[in-house]
C-alpha cells in the first residue's frame, strides 16, 4: 500500500511461503535509497489457508505488524548452545498491516468458500 510496489497485489490460495527482501526473494524490493533498511531476506509470509503468518528472518531493522515490532536479529532469547525461542512469528488477521522498511503491506484474509479456499491477497499500500 506504500512503497515502490504500491498497488501490487499477490494472491495465494494454497499452502505456500513467500519471502520478502532485496535479493533473490519471491517479492523483491529495490536496492534503492528508500529501501536501505530492508534486509536481503527480510521476512517470510506462510500461507495455510485461511491462516496467514509472517515471520521476521533475522532482519537488522525488524518487521512490524500494526506498528509493533515482531522481530529483528537481537530478538531471539538464547536457551542453550544452539537453541532459541523464535519471537519473530505472528499470525495475521484480515486488515493487518505489515511494514518492511518503508513498504506497507495490507493482508486480506478470505474465509473458505464451500470446499474451495479463496485466495489470500497481500496488498502493498
Amino acid at each position: 500500500m506504500r512503497g515502490s510496489r504500491a498497488g501490487d497485489e499477490f494472491a495465494f490460495s494454497a499452502y505456500g511461503r513467500c519471502v520478502v527482501g532485496r535479493e533473490g526473494c519471491d517479492i523483491c524490493l529495490p536496492r534503492s535509497h528508500g529501501h536501505l533498511d530492508v534486509s536481503r531476506r527480510h521476512c517470510e509470509f506462510e500461507f495455510v489457508p485461511p491462516l496467514v503468518w509472517v515471520r521476521d528472518l533475522g532482519s537488522l531493522n525488524g518487521t512490524f505488524v500494526n506498528g509493533e515490532m515482531i522481530g529483528q536479529r537481537s530478538n531471539r532469547v538464547p536457551l542453550g548452545l544452539d537453541d532459541s525461542i523464535d519471537s519473530s512469528a505472528r499470525e495475521l488477521k484480515d486488515g493487518d498491516e505489515v511494514q518492511v522498511g518503508q513498504s506497507l503491506i495490507r493482508v486480506s484474509v478470505r474465509a473458505a468458500v464451500g470446499r474451495q479456499l479463496a485466495p489470500v491477497p497481500l496488498f502493498f499500500l
